[in-house]
């Protein structure tokens, strides 16, 4: 199993919904960092139930236990995900 560290680039984050997203007009990843602090990521579909998005450079910028939710338009409403956990890992040297 492949571990996720401080600094990684390129990294998918995939949440599935388990829902049919062809016709979301929104796909956002919502994540809370340990610290406390909330960033939302503009995430892409992959295949026809989970939301994508590939880290870039700062973006894991903390260790620890990170929370996160897909963020979706379909329709007229916006639906909020389960809260998945992603452990990343200090920087390795």
């Amino acid at each position: 199993m492949t571990k996720t560290y401080v600094g990684d680039i390129d990294t998918a984050i995939d949440l599935d919904t388990e829902i049919d997203l062809t016709s979301a007009t929104l796909l956002k990843i919502k994540a809370l960092k340990p610290d406390g602090t909330e960033v939302e990521w503009t995430a892409t579909l992959s295949g026809t139930t989970v939301v994508r998005y590939r880290t870039v450079a700062d973006d894991l910028d903390q260790e620890g236990t990170w929370r996160l939710q897909a963020l979706v338009t379909i329709g007229a409403g916006t639906w909020s995900g389960e809260t998945a956990k992603l452990k990343v890992y200090p920087e390795y040297h």
